[in-house]
């Protein structure tokens, strides 16, 4: 491994973000009206989907999106902050762990991967499924999969 792999020095930094992403969704468990911790939700999941789209890691990046996007409505208050929200945060957090220990184009994950944002379309406030307009995913390009 080169000290200055790009690719490791994004698991790296992921992993901290993750840490830093579970820590924030446990804050916001105790304190749903917390709003930095809203805040750094979204920032933690906006960097993680940004870097992972740079440095090839497809499946993050459209995975991550869809959940992006679900905390950007939290943060701005047109999406509850539920008890169902954060736990889907939480399992994400450990699904992006284990993304993080697969291949770059998610490997056998994907499926996985739909299945916590079908979950994720269910929640109250989040609407139609990934990829449908007005849904999480409906702004991706054609082809890089929002469902």
């Amino acid at each position: 491994m080169l000290e200055n792999d790009p690719a490791q020095t994004f698991l790296e930094e992921a992993r901290e973000l993750l840490a830093k992403l579970e820590e924030a969704l446990l804050e916001l468990e105790s304190d749903p009206g917390h709003t930095p911790s809203v805040a750094r939700v979204f920032r933690n999941l906006h960097t993680i989907k940004g870097s992972g789209a740079m440095f090839g890691f497809t499946e993050i990046a459209r995975f991550t999106h869809d959940l992006e996007t679900a905390f950007d409505k939290a943060r701005s208050g047109e999406l509850p902050l539920s008890p169902e929200l954060l736990g889907l945060g939480l399992v994400a957090k450990d699904h992006i762990q284990a993304l993080l220990d697969t291949s770059p184009d998610g490997g056998d994950l994907a499926a996985a991967s739909d299945a916590i944002l079908a979950r994720l379309s269910g929640v109250p406030g989040m609407s139609g499924s990934p990829g449908s307009p007005g849904s999480p995913g409906a702004d991706l390009p054609a082809g890089s999969g929002g469902a």
